[in-house]
């Protein structure tokens, strides 16, 4: 900033000095210079060499041809108290007259202007060298000591040299005689010291304070270099670590993936019956339409009103185990596997129940001991994604309150910087420190994300359609025409409220896939109200700027907590296992969405309802 100080200096010349034109006529003189000469008997308005009027202007006029020939500035001692320099202005022809001690004050403050305008190109350049991507570093520091030297008050007589280790960069121009004085500022990392920055001097004049802080600056300058540099070589260090586990993960995921294709595909194909019954033989899932999911296991599957003498199932529930038995129904020999299903405080609760024909013994228990192996796989993916999760989620909390931190400390510090310039944040000058610490934060940010990114695939794998996903489905035809039986479902819970609107296109999939997302959605919805004024909303409509099918399927039930929802789309996890919930609805509906190029949004609040936002790329 400029003070009233610097004005004045600039009117204190005004007032003391006189100008001179080419034809030796005075052209103007400064109030204060001319009383000093009036008081001197001068009168400046003729300068010709006959003009002898006192004897002080003929010291003056004496002078102007000395001058004007040899173009260097003339002193003229007028008294013990009184001396004038005269000197050619820039066009070379007029001439200046001043008191001698006003025009070398502003001489030296120019001067002074000068070097500190170096000094600031000098620590310009050196930060521009330091932020060069494509230079490396042996690269720049050689370029600093050049940029050094030039900033220098004898830029000729001056060396520099940057060592770091065993490293010299620069030119060593003069040998040990040659050097008259040496100014260093050493190179810190932490505690250790990394190296030095000299400069060596050549003449007897010496440097400057402002020399010693100029290069103290730049030592901190390298210190961050060396920090970023030290910085990006762990990045590296820790980039490739953490590609070669990305890497794995990956592998991990098409295994579970293709494991988990198996496993659908033999849900869906497997011909037997199978069901999963309570301790009271109530049956509460069957993967057979003409079973149901409700009424006695030995009503269902034999035709029987008792329970069967030999049923496998009493064993299962007692010890927890395996069992198997054979008989003979509708003169097929069928053999019926039990398996225990535990609670989470581990009682059995549950037995699944296999029924077979014995000729197609091998393959099923194959298929029986690949489901198992699968549905182990689907654990141990939710478990791994949860433990990944659960960190990181921090971090990208942790992360964001930082970032937001700095909106308002930088106000602060901004303001404390106006009045202390030297303000350093971590050895950074605080210039420096802000520019940075944003980018070093955000990319925090993006490594947490690319993180959060990963473990999502890994818990949302989900089930590819065996089909084609070649037809136009129609959204609004499928709920007016193939909910038949979600509806009688929902009814025994809640109504059920239908919104479309009209003008909805159609999008590539298929029928059954779609009606499955629609059945999975709806019951979900119904049997999470335990109240009587319950309601299942189910909405379409088309977002015109996205292209984009929008289905929306809501309930007011019991809603879900955080942790709930972060867990509902993975494979066999399920807060109705009580209630026959097999973990697996979810799971494939979102895989369906997911293969049509879709998304899935769920929001929840406990004690108010649960929405789900399908949002489909439409075929308009």
């Amino acid at each position: 900033m400029i003070s009233f100080n610097d004005f004045r200096l600039v009117m204190d010349l005004y007032e003391n000095v006189a100008i001179i034109g080419k034809d030796l006529k005075l052209i103007y003189v400064g109030k204060s210079l001319a009383e000093l000469l009036k008081q001197n008997e001068i009168e400046l308005d003729n300068l010709s060499p006959n003009n002898n009027s006192s004897k002080n202007l003929s010291l003056i006029t004496g002078v102007i041809p000395k001058l004007l020939s040899t173009k260097e500035p003339q002193f003229i001692k007028l008294s013990p108290t009184l001396e004038l320099i005269t000197f050619l202005a820039n066009d070379g022809e007029s001439i200046f007259i001043g008191l001698k001690e006003k025009v070398i004050r502003i001489q030296t403050i120019a001067h002074q202007l000068k070097e500190r305008v170096k000094e600031l190109e000098c620590l310009y350049g050196v930060s521009k060298e330091m932020d060069s991507p494509k230079r490396s570093i042996d690269e720049i520091l050689y370029n600093c000591t050049k940029l050094i030297e030039k900033s220098f008050q004898y830029p000729d007589d001056t060396a520099v040299n940057i060592e770091i280790g065993k490293k010299i960069y620069g030119e060593i121009k003069y040998d040990s005689q040659q050097i008259k004085d040496v100014l260093a500022s050493d190179i810190y990392l932490g505690d250790l010291k990394k190296g030095e920055v000299k400069a060596f001097l050549k003449n007897d004049l010496g440097f400057l304070d402002e020399e010693k802080k100029l290069l103290d600056e730049i030592a901190l300058k390298i210190e961050s270099l060396i920090e970023r540099q030290e910085k990006t070589v762990n990045y590296e260090k820790q980039q490739k670590i953490l590609s070669a586990k990305n890497e794995a993960l990956i592998r991990m995921t098409e295994e579970c993936y293709q494991k988990r294709e198996k496993l659908n595909t033999f849900i869906k194909a497997i011909s037997e019956i199978i069901v999963v019954v309570d301790t009271e033989f109530n049956i509460v899932m069957s993967n057979k339409d003409e079973i149901g999911d409700d009424g006695k296991c030995y009503n269902k599957i034999f035709g029987l009103n008792e329970r069967c003498t030999d049923c496998p199932a009493i064993i299962t529930f007692n010890s927890a185990q395996d069992a198997a038995s054979e008989r003979i129904h509708e003169e097929k020999n069928i053999l019926l596997d039990t398996h225990p299903i535990r609670s989470s405080d581990g009682k059995v609760d549950r037995v699944l129940e296999v029924c077979r024909d014995v000729t197609n013994q091998k393959l099923l228990e194959s298929q029986l001991i690949q489901s198992y192996k699968l549905a182990s796989l689907g654990k141990l993916v939710a478990g791994v994604a949860h433990e990944i999760n659960n960190p990181n989620t921090f971090i990208l909390g942790n992360l964001k309150i930082i970032n937001e931190s700095f909106d308002d400390i930088f106000p602060i510090l901004d303001d404390y910087f106006k009045s202390h310039d030297d303000l350093r944040i971590a050895r950074l000058n605080y210039n420096v420190f802000k520019e940075n610490i944003s980018v070093l934060v955000n990319d925090m940010i993006n490594g947490a994300n690319r993180t959060k990114k990963i473990v999502s695939d890994l818990r949302n794998f989900a089930k590819k359609d065996d089909g084609a996903l070649t037809d136009d489905v129609d959204i609004n035809y499928i709920i007016k025409n193939n909910l038949t039986l979600t509806r009688k479902h929902i009814k025994k819970y809640a109504g059920l409220e239908v919104n479309l609107n009209e003008d909805i296109p159609t999008f590539k999939g298929s029928f059954n896939k779609i009606e499955q997302v629609l059945l999975n959605l709806a019951i979900n919805g119904s049997e999470a109200i335990e109240h009587d004024h319950g309601m299942v909303t189910i909405s379409t409509n088309y977002d015109a700027k996205s292209n984009e099918v929008v289905l929306i399927v809501s309930d007011n039930g019991s809603g879900m907590s955080e942790a709930t929802i972060k867990n509902i789309f993975d494979p066999f996890f399920t807060t109705k296992r009580d209630k026959g919930g097999t973990g697996l609805g979810l799971s494939i509906t979102y895989g369906i969405i997911r293969e049509i190029n879709g998304k899935i949004e769920v929001t929840s609040k406990v004690g108010v309802g649960t929405t789900f936002t399908i949002r489909i790329p439409a075929t308009r």
